[in-house]
């Protein structure tokens, strides 16, 4: 092979490789700036977070009376860095955070002709014991150590370790993992796998379209409603197991302390 045909050939693959580099990765190495804010939380009843693209974390603090951001703006285009906003202030008995990127007449962050990516990563310190509401647009979510929870999310893995209260999640797609809950979950899902582990009440999954579930250590009931396809496998329920509709995929159990009640046709294969 000559010298010219070795460069054609390397160059090419060049190409090749570039174009499987994510999107949100080559953007990450475009401009930054950040956002920070802290807003009193005295007295305050919930924290309401508006999300965007990019990533989420939300950590609980005991002793904390205030809520704390850390915000990083991101943008493929230094123009465009002006226009991510850090919406930060006290509502009432609500803590308001807000993460305000213009949706440019509905054109993609990911997708637009300019390959344009704009987005906030934003790490929040709230007070351990105080409720969230949450809704995520894209990207990772992750929540150590917090409140009661109710989280509405796109697209993106979700994390959470850690919650003082009812658990509360409707995803549209992508993995959830739920550990150390004192209170009951409820889920609702499109794709994604689901595992729960170490929840002292009930665990519920409403309806899950695709992926497994596996949920251990349940202090309550552990029931799931509609399951589209994938395998369900439960294991240490202190109350009943329930399945109303299965699609596909095994069913197994054990260590269910009251009763299962699932389809006819997965009995005969559910015990391990």
């Amino acid at each position: 092979m000559t010298a010219f045909a070795t460069r054609i050939g390397l160059a090419a693959l060049l190409i090749v490789a570039t174009s499987f580099i994510p999107r949100r990765a080559m953007a990450q190495d475009g401009y930054t700036s950040p956002r920070n804010a802290e807003v009193n939380a005295r007295g305050a009843r919930v924290v309401e977070i508006q999300a965007h693209a990019g990533l989420l974390r939300v950590e609980g603090r005991s002793g904390l009376t205030a809520v704390r951001i850390r915000g990083t703006a991101r943008s493929s285009h230094r123009n465009r860095l002006d226009e991510i906003k850090l919406i930060a202030e006290r509502r009432g008995d609500a803590v308001f955070i807000k993460a305000d990127i213009p949706d440019d007449n509905g054109r993609s962050f990911w997708g637009d002709n300019d390959n344009m990516y704009r987005g906030l990563d934003l790490v929040i310190e709230v007070p351990a014991s105080i409720a969230l509401d949450v809704g995520d647009g894209s990207g990772e979510a992750h929540f150590t150590n917090v409140g009661a929870l109710t989280l509405s999310d796109g697209s993106g893995e979700i994390e959470i370790l850690g919650a003082k209260g009812n658990v509360r999640v409707n995803d549209g797609s992508g993995s959830i993992e739920i550990r150390n809950v004192e209170g009951s979950v409820r889920i609702h899902d499109g794709s994604g796998e689901i595992r729960v582990e170490s929840v002292t009440g009930d665990v519920t999954v409403d309806g899950d379209g695709s992926g497994n579930i596996v949920v251990s250590d349940v202090g309550g009931t552990m029931r799931v409603g509609n399951d589209g396809s994938g395998s369900i496998d439960v294991d240490r329920v202190a109350g009943d197991f329930v399945v109303d509709n299965d699609g596909g995929g095994t069913i197994r159990y054990a260590t269910v302390k009251g009763r299962v009640d699932i389809p006819e046709r997965k009995r005969s294969r559910s015990m391990r």
